[in-house]
């Protein structure tokens, strides 16, 4: 019965022509006269506003509100109190409960840790689309396809957030191709069962039993999703939070933080960028300085030779041609190497750490008896001015190019024996560096010596530096790669200012200010603000979007639907065979938008259907097809099958106008009867049956009201 178009049947002629105030009224009023019955009287002034109130809005009415309808004696008195009711914010919330819970919004993950995310503004965009009365045909487009409006304006892509309330998943050992084929079954089963009271889902695994929707039709309804940018195993999103694509939402004050921001963190970019008198002049000495040092043919890092090398614990310290050293030896848990270096390079500003791999591709390892190495300190010292009282050197500051996540560089000068700096080296095998910088520079030379000690005191054990060498540098602030002063800037400095090109000047003074104390102060302002950002941006509320991939997935039937079986056919995007095909510029090629127009297409019988019964339901305690969710042959044939299609064409010739619908539902003679049922029924009859169980559950349900109401004061 409800996959033909619906018939928009004119009211029937009834005898007592005075009872009907809608539309409504006569096709209840004329089944009633059939039957030989008669409608009950209109409900009391005072439980009317009770029924209207809590239908509306999910509340009872205050006592000024009933007292004011009760001292109403206007004709149109039960017309406002609808009007009002509908205009309340609270109407677009009842209204909510029901929506979001057909389309399984919920604010976990649902599977395993049951982890938050944020979702929660779809929430509220579906409170403000029914109290703002949204068409009920643009309230389909924007959730299942508002990313793929054109200009699509915030609204909607939070609305597209739809596509993402299905459960997700970030359990190890979860299969990617496995979530996404539950994820794709959970759309099909949730838009056909909310838009189309169809059990499309029985057709996962087999063509329905009962109802014409094939294999084919369910897959090919899934392919409308296969677009979606996401992924079926989330992992680490228990941690991080990313749960895939996301919608950044700030306030208006929000919006004015992160400007402000952004023009203080430009303003100290410009600063950093701009040449001054005071740097110009503060460079020319600099330069002077650089060139008076004695050892300025060479001023990048230079490797210094080692002189000696012991372990303390039974390693083996080689000392290699090219200056590195490596540590050999078995079953040495944890050991501290002292090496002592040459160097004739003067005004040392700091030494570079190098650890080096070893081993073939696939066993590399920058440990020595393990992937990686903990480094609890790095110490240096100088011979001192008493042989036998060496000079501790005072570190001021430590970078490295890469540190392990809790084992941070700076914990190697940190003091403490059990922090360390460590590599990731079981999963990243690679040559890193650490730079260790003077509180003040070395005054070096020709002949000088440096000790350096290695301390790997970490409660774990076997992690132990494998291979490592040692460089020396007279750039100020050096590191790995940035300050270390190649040829090419050398030779500018050597050449005098007014003999280089406009643009070797401009590159060497903007290296000059990349190096210069003189901004520390602010890099230092820039760092805080850019974390200060960071840390506000974080806070900014997001919510879950849909985003469109740029290839969509492959979707095929699934025989018996195993995910693992990639035997069956491709197929297509495509609505169920049997039902009205949807009418788009190429038809071969649909798209969710596609799929939302047909959805509210004049053509197609069954959603506009599917709505207002969920309506009558809402009003009544009972839908006219008493199955909400299943209009097809094992659903419910309506009770008032004209007065279904009358709603479901009225609904859809006034705009898909939800409040135009409810308000015909709620002002009609038939909402007002009382809940009392008739002494005169016939209760043998059938339909009498149902209507006197119609008025108990009214009956009941207001009786409920009315006690929680007493209980409420």
């Amino acid at each position: 019965w409800s996959y033909g178009k619906p018939n928009p049947a004119q009211a029937p002629q009834v005898a007592d022509a005075d009872w009907p105030q809608r539309p409504i009224d006569y096709f209840v009023l004329a089944r009633l006269e059939k039957e030989g019955l008669r409608p009950s009287a209109q409900a009391d002034k005072r439980r009317l506003i009770r029924r209207v109130t809590f239908d509306l809005t999910g509340l009872p009415p205050t006592p000024e509100e009933v007292d004011a309808f009760l001292h109403d004696d206007c004709p149109n008195d039960f017309e406002k109190v609808v009007d009002r009711l509908l205009r309340s914010p609270r109407y677009g919330e009842r209204m909510a409960m029901q929506w979001l819970d057909l389309v399984r919004y919920a604010d976990t993950v649902g599977y395993h840790g049951d982890q938050d995310f944020s979702v929660w503004p779809f929430r509220d965009y579906v409170i403000n689309a029914f109290n703002e009365n949204m068409p009920f045909d643009r309230f389909t487009r924007e959730q299942l396809a508002g990313d793929l409006l054109p200009d699509a304006t915030r609204e909607q892509k939070v609305a597209s957030g739809y596509n993402r309330l299905n459960m997700i998943t970030a359990e190890g050992g979860a299969q990617d191709k496995e979530y996404l084929a539950k994820y794709a079954a959970d759309r099909v089963r949730t838009t056909s069962s909310t838009w189309l009271g169809a059990t499309m889902g029985c057709s996962e695994c087999h063509d329905h039993k009962f109802d014409p929707y094939t294999m084919k039709d369910f897959y090919s309804f899934e392919a409308f999703f296969a677009d979606l940018d996401e992924k079926g195993f989330y992992g680490g999103a228990n941690r991080n939070g990313r749960w895939g694509p996301s919608l950044q939402l700030p306030s208006p004050e929000q919006t004015a933080r992160l400007k402000q921001y952004d023009a203080e963190i430009a303003s100290l970019n410009t600063k950093l960028r701009t040449q001054t008198p005071e740097l110009h002049e503060a460079q020319q000495a600099w330069e002077k300085n650089l060139r008076d040092l004695r050892d300025n043919l060479d001023l990048a890092w230079r490797p210094m030779k080692p002189l000696e090398a012991k372990a303390e614990k039974g390693a083996k310290l080689r000392r290699n041609p090219n200056y590195s050293i490596r540590a050999i030896g078995p079953g040495v848990a944890n050991d501290n190497f002292t090496v002592t270096f040459q160097t004739d390079r003067a005004n040392i500003t700091g030494l570079m750490l190098e650890t080096l791999t070893s081993g073939k591709d696939d066993k590399k390892q920058v440990g020595m008896n393990s992937g990686n190495f903990i480094l609890t300190e790095f110490e240096v010292e100088t011979p001192g001015a008493a042989k036998d009282k060496p000079a501790k050197v005072k570190i001021k500051s430590a970078v490295a190019d890469y540190s392990q996540k809790g084992f941070e560089i700076a914990k190697v000068i940190d003091g403490k024996k059990d922090t360390g700096w460590a590599v990731d080296g079981h999963t990243k095998k690679e040559t890193r560096k650490a730079v260790f910088t003077f509180d003040k520079p070395l005054p070096g030379g020709p002949g000088t010596t440096i000790t350096v000690r290695l301390k790997h005191e970490s409660k774990q054990k076997n992690h132990v530096i494998g291979r490592f060498r040692v460089s020396a540098s007279s750039v100020p602030n050096p590191t790995f790669d940035k300050f270390a002063m190649p040829q090419k800037r050398w030779e500018l400095i050597r050449t005098k200012e007014e003999q280089r090109k406009p643009e070797q000047n401009i590159e060497l003074a903007k290296y000059y200010r990349g190096v210069t104390e003189l901004l520390d102060p602010t890099r230092a302002t820039l760092a805080e603000q850019t974390k200060d950002r960071e840390a506000f941006d974080k806070a900014i509320t997001t919510t879950l979007v849909s985003q469109k991939r740029e290839k969509p997935r492959t979707i095929r039937i699934l025989a018996r639907g195993n995910w693992l079986d990639e035997s069956g056919p491709v197929v297509k995007a495509a609505t169920p065979e049997f039902l009205p095909r949807p009418k788009a510029a190429d038809p071969g090629k649909l798209s969710r938008l596609d799929l939302a127009n047909w959805l509210t297409s004049p053509d197609n019988p069954l959603t506009a259907r599917v709505f207002v019964n969920r309506l009558w339901k809402m009003y009544f305690g009972m839908g006219l097809s008493k199955s909400l969710d299943d209009l097809g042959s094992q659903g419910e044939s309506p009770t008032h099958a004209e007065l279904l299609d009358w709603l479901s064409v009225e609904f859809t010739e006034s705009g898909w106008d939800i409040k135009h619908t409810i308000k015909q539902i709620v002002m009609s003679a038939t909402y007002r009867q009382s809940s009392k049922g008739s002494p005169a029924l016939d209760e043998r009859d059938p339909f009498n049956r149902l209507l006197a169980r119609q008025s108990r559950i009214r009956l009941d349900a207001e009786m409920v009201r009315d006690n929680a109401l007493a209980i409420s004061g």
